[in-house]
Parts: structure tokens; sequence; C-alpha cells
């Protein structure tokens, strides 16, 4: 089998992957050795970031069909409410998606993109696994084995994307380093219909002197996902039954609850990991088989689906022939340092809220309760918080795809995605080009159109902007020129257009 990228693995990353590169009309296969999609709820939460990208497939309203809105948090201790915080339009002003987080289980994500897939003509190679590649000047050689009938397959690809989660063949294949280590504390998830007279629609957290156990909730009636530590004295058990996991969730939370069902539940330790390359050579990787850590924050299915849509774009431009091969070489350089950044804040707070250490279980205990509610009262702690658990502000200004040009005082930078100057700003960034907002009182004249287009280097969509009010809030005072990535990330910044100026920015990668 002929193909240009042959992505390994068909959990979100890979589907997200999937979806993109058909965005792009380029041809790729997908293989996974399950049968198909997960019917486990897996990982939980998406943020305001994936939701964005969600409504580039113009997916977004299906999701918040299906998604449960989180409106608060309430932090519970020794039974009792010790804060309360309400979540809901956290965000408003900086996304269209203003509610802090969803919960938007890993298999609904699998089935909305694989059902995507297959509306416009694609599938995935379900029951095959990654057998080994061999990599030349002309691309990839790769054997792929079904898991039910042992014969091998062999396929011809431009690019291979491994997004085939933390044990990651791929990796492995490929001798790529993941360093880390292991949490000592057992942890255990399981999904269950439970009944008290607490809310239905907040996140419920309960830190004791020796466990943290968590209460998600899920679309469905009385659907809550609970989480949590185990007690040292778990370590070394194996089976542990949910009757067993039930004694330890009512006597460390004190809560009158009763579970009416449980779904399933499993137990495991939590790694946390990172590759020291994202790439080598045509392989890539992306979401877990390059980076796993603690569940603090949500984060890991949402970096997932940011490092495909980083990818794919770039690997589309490469393979159409708009940019030179080197062009990959920043999704490198964009993603490991946002992988390595969200592993210490992850690591740090998992730490907090799941150690237990004589110095943590009393900050936790007395301090750090209280602590929560009272930051949270603060508008700028808000606003920070939102936008680092949504990931909307993570920027790549200090990479090599960020130019800024300009005398006027932004308080936006080249690398940051595009400002949010109102509602549904992005559905204006739908096609899979490059935009270029021009921001003046002045129309573009049709001559002048046909002049910016030749400048670049590529296809760009223009799309006008009257400095506004809300234009004049983020810094704009005079005519602005912003080029827009196809993954809404602005590659540069400039008071005028200058042909040479972009010749010279540009001719790297294009």
């Amino acid at each position: 089998m002929n193909t240009d990228v042959l992505i390994i693995g068909a959990g979100p990353t890979g589907l997200m992957a999937a979806n993109q590169l058909q965005r792009f009309n380029i041809d790729f296969l997908i293989v996974d050795q399950k049968s198909g999609t997960t019917d486990q709820s897996r990982a939980l939460a998406v943020t305001a970031r994936s939701m964005e990208l969600y409504q580039q497939l113009r997916l977004s309203d299906k999701v918040l069909e299906q998604a449960s809105l989180i409106n608060g948090f309430n932090i519970y201790s020794e039974g009792e409410r010790k804060t309360d915080v309400t979540l809901n339009d956290f965000g408003k002003g900086f996304s269209d998606f203003s509610h802090f987080m969803n919960t938007f289980e890993q298999s609904k994500n699998e089935k909305i993109l694989y059902e995507n897939l297959i509306a416009f003509g694609k599938n995935v190679i379900w029951n095959n696994e990654f057998v080994s590649l061999q990599e030349n000047a002309q691309g990839i050689i790769a054997m792929i084995r079904n898991i039910q009938t042992l014969e091998t397959q062999t396929v011809h690809a431009k690019y291979i994307i491994g997004c085939d989660g933390g044990r990651s063949p791929v990796r492995h294949s490929c001798d790529f380093t993941f360093e880390g280590g292991t949490y000592e504390n057992k942890f255990f998830v399981a999904d269950t219909r439970l009944s008290w007279k607490l809310d239905y629609d907040k996140i419920i957290v309960v830190p004791s002197d020796k466990v943290l156990i968590i209460f998600f909730p899920l679309k469905g009636d009385k659907r809550i996902r609970v989480i949590g530590t185990l007690p040292v004295k778990f370590a070394d058990k194996e089976d542990i039954d949910f009757k067993e996991l039930e004694i330890v969730i009512k006597n460390a939370t004190k809560l009158d609850l009763h579970f009416d069902s449980v779904g399933w539940h499993a137990i495991y330790k939590i790694h946390h990991r990172c590759v020291d390359t994202f790439s080598k050579g045509r392989v890539f990787l992306a979401g877990d088989a390059a980076h796993i850590h603690s569940p603090a924050g949500g984060q890991g299915m949402n970096t997932g689906l940011q490092d495909a849509h980083n990818l794919t774009w770039k690997m589309a431009f490469v393979l159409k022939g708009i940019a030179k091969s080197a062009l990959l070489t920043t999704y490198n350089e964009e993603r490991l340092p946002f992988a390595k950044s969200l592993l210490n804040s992850t690591d740090k707070g998992f730490t907090i809220l799941a150690g237990d250490g004589w110095f943590v279980r009393n900050f936790r205990k007395y301090i750090l309760l209280s602590l929560i509610g009272k930051l949270l009262m603060i508008k700028k702690v808000r606003v920070f918080a939102f936008k680092k658990v949504s990931q909307i502000a993570y920027s790549y200004n200090r990479q090599t795809l960020a130019y800024l040009n300009t005398k006027q005082k932004l308080n936006f930078r080249a690398g940051d995605r595009f400002p949010y100057v109102g509602s549904g700003i992005l559905k204006n960034f739908e096609a899979p080009v490059f935009h270029l907002a021009c921001i003046s009182n002045a129309p573009v004249l049709e001559s002048d159109r046909n002049k910016i287009k030749n400048a670049f280097p590529f296809e760009v969509n223009i799309i006008e902007y009257t400095i506004t009010e809300a234009w004049r809030k983020f810094g704009v005072t005079s005519t602005l020129y912003i080029l827009v990535r196809p993954d809404h990330h602005i590659l540069y910044i400039a008071d005028k257009l200058d042909d040479t100026e972009i010749k010279n920015l540009l001719g790297k990668y294009f």
C-alpha cells in the first residue's frame, strides 16, 4: 500500500491528525490494533482551545450536545464544604467556549472524530498493529500485521506519525528517549451512577490526610466519574474490587453517598515522562507517545489534540510542495517546550494534591482549601486560570515562525493565537490556508489585493476588519496586517507589507 502519511493509533490524537489531513486533502492511512473506537471513557476533559479545533472542523455543536458543562467546583473536608467556586463563563471575552472545562470523554472524542472521517469516505484499518519501519531517502517502509489473521502488509509512506500511546511501539522502534518516572501512589478511576445531595454539575474535590478523591460530572442521569489515589496499604495489591474502593471513598470523603451502579473501573500507576525530541527523520510522535503526565488539570488529551493540529498543517504544506521540509523542524521546536512545561506544572500540581508527606498533607488540609477559594474570587486570577488550563494563552512567540514589525503598542504578539476580538472570530479561519487579517479604516483596493497575494509564497485569504473599539483594546490604532497560520496562530505582524521583508522572513521554510 502507498500513501503520503501513515498514522499509527486511532485514539483522539491520531483521529484528530487524520481529520486535519482530510481538511488539506492529503492521502493517509490510519491503523489501530483495536477492533473499533474505545467504549471506555478514559480521558475526560475538553478545554476551550480543543473546542476551537472542533469548531474548525464544524463539530463543536455536536460536541456541546454530548458534553457535560462543568459549572463550578466545591472542596470538601471531613464531610463539610469548605470552598464553592462558580466556573461558568470563566472565560467570557476570551473564547466562544467560555466554560472553564467540559467533560467529554475520550470514547466520545474518538466516536465523533471517527464518524467525521467516515462522512468523508475515509476509514481506520482496525485490528492491525505496527510491526517495524525502515527509512530511506524516499520515505518510510512500514510493516503492519493483522492481529487476527497474522497476515502482514507493507506500507510505503512519505511520513509516519506515532499516536500509539504511552507504550508507543513507534517510539521504541526508533529509540526515542522517554525520560521521567512513576508516582508512588496507585491511582483509580471509576465511572458510576451515584446518588447524593450534592450538585451534579460541579467538580467535587476531597483532599484528605492520606488520599485525594475527585468527582467529575458526566452527561447522563447521576453519572459521575470518580478518580483518586489509594492508601499505601494497597501498594502491593493487584486485584482490587470496587467494593474495596467504595470503602476507601466513603472513609476518606465522609460524604453521604450511594453508588447505584459501576460501569467500569481501573487501577494503575501514573507516569510522568517526555521525549527529548518529537521527531527523527520522517518519524513524528504526538500525544501520549511523546509525553505522559499526571491527570492534574485535565491536560493530557487536549495536548495531544494540539500536537496533531500543529503538525498536520505543516506536513500538508510540505507534501503539497508549498513549503520546504525544513518547516517540519518547527513542530519539535514549538511543541517540545510546551510538553516539558506541562510536565513540570502537572507534576507540581499532582504532588500538592495527592502527596502524602507530612508538610503536603497539612498544607493541603489547612491552607490550600481556603486559599483556592479566596484566590479565585480575584478576576485576574480567574482569567489566568482559564487561559492556563484552556491552553488558549500558549504562544510560539519565541520560536522562528513568529515575526513582528510594528511600532504600535499591541498587547498580543506574533506566535499568539489570533486575538479574540468578538464572538465567532475564529470561524473566519476555517479554510485550510493562511489568512491575512487587514485591520484598517480604509478598504483594501482591488489592485492592492493582487499585490498582497503575490507577496506571499502561498495562497492567502484576505479578511478585512475595521479598527473598532475591540481592536483598540488590543492596542491597534492604525493599519495593521496579521498573517494567521492554518492553526490560528500568528506568523507575522506588520504595519505595512514589504515584499523583500516577507521573502527574507519566509524564505527558509517556503
